[in-house]
């Protein structure tokens, strides 16, 4: 079996490793202050320390990566998740609320806004909040070219003391 990373493909390069928007991922981070990525790589991660494809999120236990001696500007540990946008996005979404409640973390994903899948009827819906984004986000490759997205988007918070129904809002685009 491949990587769970390199199964579908969100634009149409090919490419499944797309850069979170800059503007999107500095105002979550001012909110959450993430103390770990777990889909980067060592060119499109939003906070050191990552976990790769090789590392692999699925099977890696993240509050292990997470340098608990840094001091924190938040109680609980936090998160950032970009999956990518492929068909095995749902096991990265069960992945994230499984983590949330064994490790007490506060898991933050950006997610397709797809509201008919099993995914997000049996994961996101268990989420503390939903945040859809208003318009199409433009992804960031690693050469620099950009793209949008092929569906709307959701920012999809875990947390440790909720177990849904989300609170549901709506997050305006930062970068028109």
């Amino acid at each position: 079996m491949g990587s769970p990373w390199n199964d579908g493909q969100l634009f149409s390069s090919g490419s499944v490793e797309w850069a979170t928007p800059e503007w999107l991922f500095d105002r979550l981070d001012m909110e959450f202050a993430f103390q770990l990525d777990v889909c980067a790589n060592n060119r499109n991660a939003k906070v050191d320390p990552w976990i790769d494809a090789e590392e692999n999120a699925l099977t890696t236990e993240w509050h292990q990566c997470i340098d608990t001696q840094l001091p924190t500007r938040t109680t609980n540990m936090s998160v950032w998740m970009n999956p990518p946008w492929g068909r095995q996005v749902g096991r990265f979404i069960k992945r994230a609320y499984e983590q949330c409640k064994k490790h007490r973390l506060v898991v933050v994903c950006l997610l397709p806004a797809t509201t008919d899948t099993k995914y997000w009827r049996d994961w996101v819906w268990k989420a503390s909040e939903v945040r859809f984004v208003t318009g199409r986000l433009h992804f960031v490759r690693d050469d620099g070219h950009t793209g949008p997205a092929p569906k709307g988007a959701a920012v999809v918070v875990f947390t440790p003391w909720s177990d849904g129904p989300p609170q549901i809002s709506l997050m305006e685009r930062g970068d028109k």
